[in-house]
């Protein structure tokens, strides 16, 4: 009977293995949906490993009175305090040496992520005619630039852009689709590339 229950045991960890190898090499897909319907938002974010095991995670932001009060709170206390000129150097300097230092771990998991598709559909309404023709103009070229830096650093493959003025009022609806491939076993490469840098320091 201990001979059947360790080959049963044996058997578990073989195919734990397995799985845990196959979630290290086989692509990971992840697709990222920011969604604004007047004023609400329905954003999610999907990833889906292994081709049969799909994680969802809302990023709805719920409203209520207890937020927008904390909220507005926080905003009051933000206006309240200024923040010097040294300050705000330094965490650019800090940000700055962040990247500097891991750059190289960066660069390889750049190498190794490739974006599938980038769409935007969006619908854009100031209030006056000509803001709004504005706005859209500036919405499609930053988006332009945009496309050339995700093609240059992520293999962009696919790209889809809509924009529609809307001159009935203040409006703003937005569908942003993004779907990136990667390796959990790059990413894992990537912080113990971190870990080594850090220790080099």
């Amino acid at each position: 009977m201990s001979g059947v229950s360790e080959l049963c045991l044996l058997l578990f960890f073989a195919v734990l293995l397995i799985f845990l190898v196959l979630l290290l090499l086989v692509t990971t897909r992840m697709e990222i949906r920011i969604i604004i319907r007047n004023g609400k938002n329905f954003s999610y974010v999907i990833i889906h490993l292994l081709r049969f095991i799909r994680i969802r995670m809302n990023l709805s932001v719920r409203r209520g009175k207890k937020i927008l009060s904390a909220l507005s709170r926080r905003i009051r206390e933000s206006d309240e305090r200024s923040v010097s000129a040294d300050s705000a150097l330094e965490n650019i300097a800090k940000t700055i040496g962040f990247r500097k230092k891991y750059l190289q771990p960066w660069n390889y998991l750049k190498s190794r992520i490739t974006m599938k598709c980038f769409s935007v559909r969006t619908r854009i309404g100031t209030g006056d005619a000509a803001t709004t023709a504005w706005a859209s103009g500036g919405f499609f070229a930053v988006f332009s630039l945009l496309v050339l830096y995700l093609q240059k650093e992520y293999r962009l493959q696919e790209r889809k852009l809509q924009v529609d003025p809307y001159f009935q009022g203040p409006y703003f609806d937005l569908d942003l689709d993004c779907i990136i491939h990667f390796k959990i076993g790059h990413i894992m490469i990537t912080g113990f590339k971190m870990l080594k840098v850090k220790k080099a320091v």
